[in-house]
């Protein structure tokens, strides 16, 4: 069965709310996933809603009829720029020789899309049980995200700013932003240094970005002490290669109560597979069961 969707506007927001139309029993506590789409996609294409109902059929499924500890809601809107808040499709663009695929702009438009839905996780964190359950009908009782390209860079930085984030599932993203545009501009031949790298972006960058963080801490003073994370990407991606984000991931220090999982597929480039969001579904699943359950990579 597919989940139901309801969009709701939250302060001039589109957000869409998928849940699983037999999930009514109100005495059964939520968890609330966010999940982002890619750059030039939406929060409606078929292959994004599709990953959505992936994770909804690995926990709701035929295969899977053992009850939940946890409901299951994903909460899925448009990223700046792109689907309903389109502003200007070239700003979507990277760096290019051709000059109508060209943006010079790239780097600053990337990250400002990102930091940018991370500030949208936050208000809506604050804002959408108010939207969705106006009369205490159920409770959210955790929040989590995922999300695919930007959308798991997204992921990334969000994680390192808002507590209430309990889980993570960055999907084809990288949390080192230096050095993953440092290598797109080197491949497209242009020079990573101001106009195209701005000072004040790379100050920003310096300062906020989640390498620039304690992550190896073992103390509060790291984000990600008691985070669970799911990292999926793919052993070939040309255009968030893995090894940008290896000693980040490598030496991320989540603690006793967190847990890090990788996924590096063979094989596979900058697409996210069917493995990546079983693996996805699988993850969610031990999250709505309290972690009673393992799923195996």
């Amino acid at each position: 069965m597919d989940p139901s969707k309801q969009t709701l506007v939250v302060g001039g927001l589109l957000v869409d709310v998928y849940s699983n139309p037999s999930a009514t029993d109100p005495t059964i506590p939520i968890h609330a996933l966010f999940f982002l789409h890619g750059r030039l996609g939406s929060a409606q294409i078929p292959y994004f809603v599709n990953s959505i109902k992936t994770i909804f059929n690995v926990n709701y499924g035929s295969a899977n009829p053992s009850p939940r500890k946890k409901d299951l809601i994903v909460v899925a809107f448009d990223h700046r720029n792109h689907g309903s808040r389109l502003a200007d499709q070239q700003r979507n663009f990277q760096w290019s020789k051709d000059p109508k695929e060209n943006n010079d702009q790239h780097a600053v438009d990337l990250y400002t899309i990102q930091t940018g839905s991370a500030h949208d996780v936050s208000f809506l964190i604050d804002h959408l049980p108010s939207f969705l359950y106006p009369s205490c009908e159920r409770t959210i009782v955790e929040w989590g995200m995922g999300g695919i390209s930007i959308g798991g860079h997204s992921t990334w930085i969000a994680l390192s700013r808002e507590p209430r984030l309990k889980i993570g599932i960055p999907i084809i993203a990288c949390p080192d932003y230096t050095k993953l545009m440092s290598q797109r501009a080197a491949s497209s031949g242009v020079p990573f240094k101001p106009p195209y790298y701005p000072d004040s972006l790379k100050a920003y960058v310096d300062a906020n970005d989640p390498i620039k963080l304690p992550y190896r801490a073992k103390d509060r003073s790291n984000p990600f002490l008691g985070r669970k994370i799911l990292v999926l990407s793919g052993a070939e991606d040309q255009l968030v290669p893995w090894v940008t984000s290896a000693e980040f991931v490598e030496n991320l220090e989540v603690g006793e109560e967190g847990i890090k999982q990788v996924f590096l597929e063979e094989g596979v480039g900058h697409v996210p597979t069917p493995r990546m969001l079983h693996e996805a579904g699988l993850f969610v699943k031990q999250w709505l069961n309290d972690w009673s359950i393992s799923a195996k990579l």
